[in-house]
């Protein structure tokens, strides 16, 4: 029997099972697991920024949460010309349930959320082949850097309209709310 499943906007009742399906989706050993996924996503809930329709779930017929995904808006540049991205910034399916194309659905839904609102790119950090296998290429080439301390080629970036970042570029800034314990560059 095929599984059927639908991908939704979160509501605030379906928090507590996020932060499951969180724990479960980074509880392999994940390379881009850093212990504050769940803390995370909580105090982005609590950005000014925060948008619902910015917070996805997948859920079975059954109201099973399979899947997560949250994105904000970040800005890029500099003080001169800063600009608006989104990125996403959690994305789980539960082990049980990988590599059965639903993230890579979720993520299609993700982009085109952030496209349906006005947004021409969408940035992401990962260490997985993940993303590169979906499309994002690395930020370098479009001159936009991390201000995070992380691995160059973690800095991933795919253009959701065509011209998006032409003559633009400079580092990504998160909200306060994203850290914990990060180190921000500044």
């Amino acid at each position: 029997m095929d599984l059927q499943y639908t991908i939704e906007t979160a509501v605030p009742n379906d928090h507590h099972k996020i932060d499951e399906v969180i724990a479960k989706g980074y509880g392999n050993g994940s390379e881009n697991h850093d212990g504050d996924e769940i803390a995370m996503v909580n105090r982005l809930r609590e950005y000014a920024k925060y948008r619902d329709d910015f917070e996805i779930v997948v859920k079975t017929t059954s109201g099973d949460i399979l899947g997560h995904a949250m994105m904000i808006e970040v800005t890029v540049g500099d003080n001169a010309k800063p600009f608006g991205i989104t990125s996403i910034v959690e994305l789980s399916v539960v082990p049980e349930y990988q590599g059965q194309g639903i993230g890579q659905q979720v993520l299609m839904e993700m982009e085109s959320r952030a496209r349906l609102a006005g947004y021409g790119a969408m940035s992401a950090v990962d260490f997985s082949d993940f993303f590169t296998e979906n499309g994002y290429i690395f930020a370098d080439n479009f001159n936009i850097h991390s201000t995070l301390s992380i691995n160059l080629n973690a800095n991933l970036i795919k253009l959701l309209r065509d011209g998006a970042l032409y003559n633009k570029g400079g580092k990504v800034y998160y909200p306060l709310e994203f850290f914990k314990e990060r180190q921000l560059e500044v």
